[in-house]
C-alpha cells in the first residue's frame, strides 16, 4: 500500500478527513490503487465524485479564462 493510500483509505473516517485536501492527481492515484487492490465500489465512487468535481471546476476555469 502506498503511503497516501495507507493514510487516506484506512477507513471512511480517514477518507472523509483527507478527501477535501487531495489534488486531482492524488485522487486519480487512489482511485486506481483501490480498483487494483481492495476493489471497494463505494470508496471508488466517493473518490471519483470528488475527482470529477475538481476536474469540472478546473475545466470551467480554463474555458472562462479563454473569454478574457
Amino acid at each position: 500500500m502506498t503511503h497516501l493510500a495507507d493514510m487516506v483509505l484506512r477507513s471512511w473516517k480517514t477518507l472523509n478527513e483527507f478527501i477535501g485536501e487531495l489534488r486531482e492527481d492524488q485522487l486519480k492515484e487512489l482511485i486506481w490503487w483501490e480498483i487494483e487492490n481492495k476493489k471497494r465500489q463505494d470508496i471508488v465512487l466517493r473518490l471519483h465524485q470528488r475527482y470529477a468535481k475538481l476536474a469540472s471546476e478546473r475545466e470551467r476555469e480554463e474555458l472562462l479564462s479563454k473569454l478574457n
